[in-house]
C-alpha cells in the first residue's frame, strides 16, 4: 500500500508509513504518515448502511470545501475511484489536528474542563450543525429528499433487517405529515458530539457525512435531541457532565442559530429515533444470522428492543 500511494498521492516522495486508525462498518481509515494525510478506504467487514460511499464522501467535502459560510471540513488531496491500485476506490485528505469527544470513554481534557468550558463546547457544537441550516442545497446531494421519504428509506432498512415492529412504528409516525421549517438545505445526517474535532478547544473539523442529504434541518436536531433526555430516554453520557446545556437551551440555540422554528420537532426526532432502531436493526440482524462476528454487535442485539420500546413511548406521547 506505502509504495502505490507514494506513486500518486501529492507529496507522495515523503510518505514513510501508513498506520491504520479505524476500521469498521462505516469506513476504514489510515494515517499516511510522512506526508501526514488521511486515507480512507470502504470498511473490509462491509458497509452496514446504504449511504454515500468513499467517493461519494469525499465529493461532499469537496463541495462543502466552496461553500462560503460552510463547516470546517478537510481538504481533499486525491481522490482514486478505479479499484486496482488498492483493491477498492479511496482517497486521500488533509490531516487537520484535533481529537473527537468519545461518545462514552470521555477523555480527561473534556471531564477535567470547567463547568463553563463544558457549556461553551456544547454551544459550538450546537450551532456548528444548526448552521447547516443556513446553506442552499448541495449540488452533489442532488434532488431534496422529504422527511417522509427519508422515514420510508429507512422502514425499508428495517423491514430488509427483519425488524417487522419497526415497519409498524413507522406507519404510526407516516400517518401525520412532518413539519418543515423551511426551504431544503444540507443535511448532515448523523449530528452527534463525536462526529467534530476539537483543537485548542474550537472545532477544527465536522465529519462523517455518510447520510447527508439536502431535506429538512429539522431532522438534524432531532438526531441530536437523542443526547439529551426527553422524558422516554435518558441523557447520553457526555450531555450528562456538569456544564452542558438542558434540551430546552439546545432548542433554543438551534433556532437562533439557524433562523428557524423547532415546532414540530417531535415528528423528527421519533423519525431519528426509528434510524437508530434501523440502523441498530441491521448490526443485530448481521451477528444473529453470521454475516459478521464483530463482538460490536452483540451490544446491538441486546439494545435493539430498548430503542423500539423509545420509538413507541415517543409515538404514544406525541399522540401518533
Amino acid at each position: 500500500m506505502k509504495e502505490v500511494l507514494r506513486g500518486v498521492l501529492p507529496g507522495g516522495d515523503r510518505i514513510t508509513a501508513v498506520v491504520p486508525l479505524t476500521t469498521g462498518f462505516s469506513n476504514d481509515t489510515y494515517l499516511i504518515e510522512g506526508a501526514d494525510l488521511i486515507l480512507r478506504l470502504p470498511p473490509q467487514a462491509g458497509a452496514m448502511l446504504d449511504g454515500h460511499d468513499v467517493i461519494g464522501q469525499a465529493r461532499i467535502y469537496k463541495e462543502l470545501g466552496l461553500v462560503p459560510g460552510g463547516p470546517k471540513v478537510p481538504g481533499i488531496a486525491y481522490i482514486c475511484e478505479d479499484p486496482a491500485l488498492l483493491g477498492a476506490p479511496f482517497f486521500a485528505m488533509e490531516r487537520l489536528p484535533g481529537e473527537a469527544i468519545h461518545d462514552t470513554d470521555l477523555q480527561d481534557w473534556f471531564t477535567g474542563a470547567s463547568d463553563a468550558e463544558r457549556g461553551r463546547y456544547c454551544r459550538e457544537w450546537v450551532s456548528a450543525f444548526a448552521g447547516l441550516a443556513r446553506l442552499a442545497p448541495l449540488p452533489y446531494l442532488g434532488d431534496p429528499v422529504s422527511p417522509e421519504d427519508d422515514a420510508r428509506t429507512w422502514q425499508v432498512f428495517g423491514k430488509a433487517a427483519d425488524c417487522p415492529e419497526l415497519v409498524e412504528l413507522y406507519d404510526r409516525l407516516l400517518g401525520k405529515p412532518a413539519p418543515r421549517s423551511g426551504p431544503p438545505s444540507v443535511v448532515h445526517g448523523d449530528t452527534k458530539l463525536s462526529n467534530l474535532l476539537w483543537h485548542n478547544g474550537q472545532i477544527s473539523a465536522m465529519l462523517d457525512f455518510e447520510m447527508a442529504l439536502n431535506g429538512e434541518p429539522l431532522a438534524d436536531l432531532g438526531y441530536l435531541l437523542y443526547a439529551f433526555d426527553n422524558g422516554y430516554h435518558g441523557t447520553a453520557t457526555p450531555q450528562r457532565q456538569p456544564g452542558m446545556l438542558g434540551r430546552d437551551e439546545v432548542i433554543a440555540l438551534w433556532c437562533e442559530v439557524s433562523g428557524r422554528s423547532a415546532e414540530g420537532v417531535h415528528w423528527h426526532e421519533t423519525a431519528q429515533m426509528g434510524k437508530l432502531c434501523a440502523i441498530i436493526a441491521e448490526g443485530s440482524n448481521m451477528y444473529k444470522t453470521g454475516r459478521s462476528q464483530d463482538p460490536k454487535l452483540a451490544i446491538f442485539a441486546k439494545s435493539r428492543e430498548y430503542y423500539l420500546g423509545v420509538m413507541r413511548a415517543m409515538l404514544d406521547g406525541g399522540g401518533f
